[in-house]
């Protein structure tokens, strides 16, 4: 019999290290291979997709799924009396569960489309596209602060740090367009998460998002010199990214380099061809009313839903808006029912010309629409007329992209508190939107501080949420 030599523990640890960062190695110079180089050229992706874009819509601040997609009529019977004495033994980080009122919606709700999705009055325009949603009325997480809550929306964990949905998106197919960004972020003033919500965390630096400006050029230091010619400017940019990939050769591992080099070239034919993105000037009277242009409530969001139908009609990957910051946005712990009235009117138009002109021109079969915000509200006051924050059980609606149209999917209590059928976890919401984009997410990893990471990764078993797809 063969003794077994003896191997320390640290042995052992270096040993298996090396094992490990071999195959690490072996999986990038894969991804290389395929891209041929460039780490933003298009993948193929797992299995056939059945969108190749996604717009999420993000409502920063937490909209009341009691006032928008999710009817409760129980809450105007027991309006001013505490929930039920079985919700204090349900062991939330909600501790107001047991002392705080009960607040009736006072909106109402009506029955849209062939399919009768209810939703409620403070959209006038989205009942003409209700056909086209499937709405999750079960997605729940525990994450009751925003910070954290948006992180978590956006990268699957309640820490920053991470990727987001964006950015693995774009890691995991590359970008579809050589002219201008893969991956785009609009906003309307600043997020409580910051700019890390949307960011690329531990990937490289090339999957990062461009950001588009609501006012004033569109993208920043895109203007070319006007003592500069074009034949100039090309021979300037080919010297210094010349000297840029010799500094490079002997540093491999800079992943910052790299995107610079990659974010120059790009820079370059961005000159010509994001100018004319989004040009909304050359968009017909007609198409500009569509998206609410031609009013101050619903410009500002309108002119994001146009740029963002633009852009993915010119192969942009992943289009992520932003509504609601800059002030208290959706996050409505007072005035609850007027500030739900105003956003809804900021955006019900938009949206709905968006889904329209997407449809009109044969892209939302290809174009995945995904609205919600980090968390909902809970169907108790805060003071007279507010709502406080309620991760247990909110909404979130897709629409196009391999969607079943006209789909409620899951359920919250009788008050609408917490979820109670068929629950969604943030992961299994990202699992079913790289599913439709023809990636599985278990498969989507990235070698980094000795794990293979991946977006839902987090708390658990993820699923695809195959009950709304089409």
């Amino acid at each position: 019999m063969i003794k077994p030599p003896n191997i320390s523990r640290r042995d052992f640890l270096h040993r298996a290290g090396m094992g490990i960062g071999s195959l690490a190695l072996l999986d990038l110079m894969d991804r290389e291979a395929r891209a041929g180089g460039n780490l933003l050229a298009p993948v193929v992706p797992h299995h056939a997709p059945r969108a190749r874009a996604v717009i999420s819509l993000f409502m920063h601040g937490g909209p009341s799924q009691v006032d928008t997609f999710d009817p409760k009529p129980l809450l105007a019977r027991h309006a001013g009396r505490p929930l039920p004495a079985s919700f204090a033994n349900l062991n939330l980080e909600f501790t107001k569960t047991s002392t705080a009122k009960v607040l009736a919606s006072r909106r109402t709700f009506r029955r849209c489309g062939n399919s009768g999705l209810e939703m409620s009055d403070i959209f006038e325009h989205l009942p003409g596209v209700a056909d086209e949603m499937a709405v999750i009325r079960s997605c729940h997480h525990t994450e009751f602060n925003h910070a954290p809550a948006l992180y978590l929306a956006h990268s699957g964990a309640r820490l920053m740090g991470r990727p987001s949905l964006g950015a693995w998106a774009m890691y995991g197919l590359g970008s579809a367009t050589e002219n201008l960004p893969g991956y785009v972020v609009m906003r309307d003033g600043p997020l409580k998460g910051g700019p890390m919500t949307y960011g690329n965390g531990f990937l490289p630096a090339v999957y990062s998002p461009t950001e588009l400006r609501p006012s004033g050029a569109p993208i920043l230091y895109l203007d070319k010199q006007g003592t500069t010619g074009a034949d100039d400017q090309r021979r300037v940019l080919d010297f210094s990214q010349e000297l840029n990939r010799r500094h490079l050769a002997g540093r491999t591992e800079d992943g910052n380099l790299a995107a610079r080099i990659a974010a120059y070239e790009l820079a370059y034919r961005m000159q010509s061809a994001a100018p004319e993105a989004v040009d909304l000037r050359k968009e017909p009277a007609g198409v500009q009313a569509l998206y609410g242009l031609d009013n101050d409530v619903t410009r500002p969001f309108g002119t994001q839903c146009l740029n963002a139908r633009r852009l993915v009609e010119r192969g942009v990957r992943f289009v992520q808006l932003y509504h609601g910051g800059g002030g208290d946005g959706w996050d409505t712990h007072g005035s609850n029912d007027s500030k739900h009235v105003r956003n809804g009117r900021q955006i019900d138009k938009p949206i709905a010309g968006l889904i329209a002109d997407l449809k009109a021109r044969g892209l939302l079969d290809s174009t995945l629409v995904v609205w919600g915000g980090e968390f909902g509200r809970t169907p108790t006051s805060e003071g007279s007329d507010g709502r406080d924050h309620s991760p247990y059980g909110y909404s979130v609606w897709m629409a196009g992209g391999g969607i079943k149209g006209g789909t409620v999917f899951g359920a919250t209590d009788d008050f609408g508190f917490k979820a109670v059928e068929n629950p969604v976890q943030v992961r299994d919401l990202h699992a079913t939107i790289l599913h439709l984009l023809g990636l599985q997410h278990d498969k989507l990893t990235f070698y980094f501080q000795g794990l293979e990471q991946r977006l839902t990764q987090i708390d658990g078993e993820s699923r695809v949420i195959k009950e709304i797809l089409a």
